[in-house]
Formats: structure tokens, sequence, C-alpha cells
């Protein structure tokens, strides 16, 4: 990481280890983006040459809480292709702020599907809350429930739940719940998988 970007973050996000433990605060870079636009784009464009999460995430809020961030838009589409992981999920999220294109949940179902670690999975599968329920998002979150990490099954399950329009918890579903946090049980896994996608299976 080079020194301006680590240097930048730390001042406006927060210490490294809090930032990764309890999440980015976005509250001073609202704050400067009033004042200072062209160093705060100029200092997520680095960022986003770092490969860092906390750039992507940063444009997705200025998007939604500070207008016109349009102009990094091809910056985040220039570095989707090569984007791994956590920060393939933060471009595409942004780029989904940015543009509401609906094929943007793609390249984070591909997260949540691949054979990546568990905390990446995680990542991808809340994010696809914030799309439309196609049935390539539910395919992938039906996958995710079949994960062999718990949380990876509860935060997919929970995502099927939310689009669905059920507005409680996965353990507030007593028989679905039961059925996800068993380990070692993919039978159980599976029938999980189709009732939650039954809404659009059928």
């Amino acid at each position: 990481m080079t020194e301006a970007w680590a240097e930048f973050s730390r001042e406006t996000f927060g210490d490294p280890y809090m930032v990764w433990h309890d999440g980015a605060d976005f509250r001073l870079l609202l704050s400067r983006w009033q004042d200072e636009p062209g160093l705060i784009s100029e200092m997520l464009r680095l960022g986003l040459s770092e490969a860092d999460p906390v750039a992507a995430q940063a444009i997705g809020v200025l998007a939604a809480e500070a207008g016109d961030v349009s102009d990094l838009a091809g910056r985040l589409r220039e570095v989707l292709p090569r984007a791994r992981g956590t920060f393939r999920v933060r471009v595409a999220q942004a780029l989904f702020a940015l543009a509401h294109d609906q094929d943007l949940a793609g390249p984070i179902c591909e997260v949540l599907t691949g054979g990546g670690p568990w905390s990446e999975k995680i990542e991808a599968a809340i994010a696809l809350s914030a799309f439309a329920p196609a049935m390539t998002v539910v395919q992938a979150l039906a996958q995710g429930v079949q994960d062999k990490e718990y949380l990876v099954r509860r935060h997919s399950a929970q995502t099927l739940l939310t689009l669905a329009g059920r507005h409680t918890t996965i353990e507030k579903v007593p028989d679905l719940w039961a059925k996800i946090r068993k380990d070692s049980e993919p039978a159980a896994w599976r029938h999980a998988a189709a009732e939650l996608a039954m809404p659009w299976t059928g």
C-alpha cells in the first residue's frame, strides 16, 4: 500500500484495525468532500489502484449521500474485471450506486459462489440484498445457503428472506434456522435452500 493512500485512509476512515473489525467511519469523508472534492477523488482513485475495498465503498457512500461522483465511474469499470473477493463486491456495489444496473449483481454472485474465504462470501451475500431477485441472484444465494460455513449459510438465507419481503430474521423462522445451523448436514441445507428459493422457483 502506498504511503499516500495509507495516510489518507487512516486520517479519513480511522485506524486500520478498527476499520477491519468494525467497518470504516465515513463521516469525515463526507465532510471533507464539501471542501476538497478534487483531492478526495484523487485519493479514492489511488485507493482503487491499491485494490482497497474501503476506497470503493467510499465511492458508494458519496454517491448515495453527497451528490455527483460520476467521474469515478470509469475507473470503477476499469478495475472491476480484475477485482477479486471483497474488493470485487465493493466495486460492483459502488457502480450500482452510480448506475443502478442490475447486471452488477453478477460479479457479486461470482464471489458468493466462488472458492474464496467465508468472510468474502458473507460480504457478497449481504450485498445482494440491494438487488432485484433475478434467477441468477436467487441461485447464487441458494448455493450460499448450502455452504459449509454457517455464517455464509446464515447471511445467504437472510438475504433470501429480505428479497421475498419477509421482514424478519432467519433466527425467528425456527424450522429454517434449525436446518441451516446444523453442521455437516448437506441434506438439511438443500431443503432450506429449496424452501427459501420457492417464491421464485415455484
